[in-house]
């Protein structure tokens, strides 16, 4: 296992390379596309030869990051720079790519260290927000990558509102602000600007809930038959997970997403009292302690009441 090297190592290894490629995650989000698309503009600003990949298409809502493209496939050429993705899995079919990581930045503190140098900081909000850092070292900042930054910090961290804000968050989304880029519009895009698809799949969904515990716990589906429906994405569903923990008196909140192919994607939010990472790991996923995943078969009935009745022994084993 590598050991994890400091940004400084990490900014010098980046300075000697001339042609590099940029590797996001599956299902790419804001932090990943961000932090990438942020990255190769410093580079560039530096004189390198830099593109972005990503095994999945990139959704309408970030397609700014990445000039109207859609499609980030191609060759990976060069030195190859794993960005938020915890672990080669999550690099899709660009797996084998990624075995072979020149470096890797990430956040998620179940990195292994898989590349040849690595900068992992669990502590940190957003992958984001170690380029903030990593800028610092590199000696070069514009407009362009300081969106980007931004657009992968406020993400990850909801609009700063999730348990993974820090004072650094703050600090390192401030210092982007001291550039030149229209954050008020950058916010309204990102958090308050919906598609009709977004609006009909989260009012189909919100009819579904279920609750247990006296309301401290909750289900919520997203049936293959309401995405068909509604014709919303990825893009249109990938805040409504969070939806029913703002509900009050919820501690914990589980979304089943029914997938083509069958079987169901579950989000899970917290409030902290439990810990969703652990969970989730008793049905074979992961995650942080107020937001985590999993996957579980169906038929539905039979997945949402095996994690409700998990989801209540563990709030009553904690009264």
């Amino acid at each position: 296992m590598s050991r994890n090297n400091t940004l400084s190592e990490i900014a010098e290894y980046l300075k000697g390379q001339q042609l590099l490629t940029l590797l996001c995650h599956v299902r790419p989000d804001g932090d990943t596309l961000g932090s990438a698309f942020g990255l190769a503009a410093l580079l560039r600003m530096l004189g390198k030869e830099v593109q972005v990949l990503c095994a999945d298409s990139v959704s309408p809502r970030y397609r700014f990051l990445s000039g109207g493209e859609e499609c980030l496939l191609g060759e990976g050429e060069g030195a190859l720079v794993c960005i938020d993705i915890a672990s080669p899995d999550m690099a899709g079919s660009f797996k084998e790519l990624a075995l072979g990581a020149d470096v890797v930045i990430d956040h998620h503190p179940t990195n292994p260290f898989y590349g040849k140098l690595n900068y992992v900081d669990p502590s940190a909000g957003a992958t984001g927000e170690i380029m903030v850092a990593l800028a610092k070292e590199l000696g070069v900042m514009n407009g362009e990558a300081a969106a980007a930054f931004y657009t992968a910090i406020a993400t990850d961290t909801g609009c700063f509102k999730y348990g993974n804000t820090t004072r650094n968050t703050h600090l390192a989304a401030a210092k982007l602000m001291e550039e030149e880029f229209d954050y008020v519009a950058l916010n309204k895009w990102l958090f308050q600007t919906k598609s009709r698809a977004e609006f009909e799949i989260n009012r189909k969904a919100m009819e579904t809930l279920r609750y247990y515990e006296g309301g401290k716990i909750v289900t919520m589906l997203i049936s293959w038959e309401m995405q068909q429906q509604t014709g919303a994405g990825a893009d249109e569903m990938e805040s409504i997970s969070a939806l029913p923990i703002q509900l009050e008196g919820v501690v914990a909140a589980a979304t089943f997403k029914e997938q083509k192919e069958g079987g169901y994607k579950v989000s899970l939010r917290t409030n902290g009292q439990l810990h969703g990472g652990e969970i989730c790991a008793h049905f074979g996923g992961g995650g942080h302690a107020m937001a985590a995943g999993c996957s579980m078969e169906g038929p539905f009935e039979k997945a949402e009441g095996q994690m409700a009745s998990y989801l209540s022994a563990q709030w009553e084993n904690i009264q």
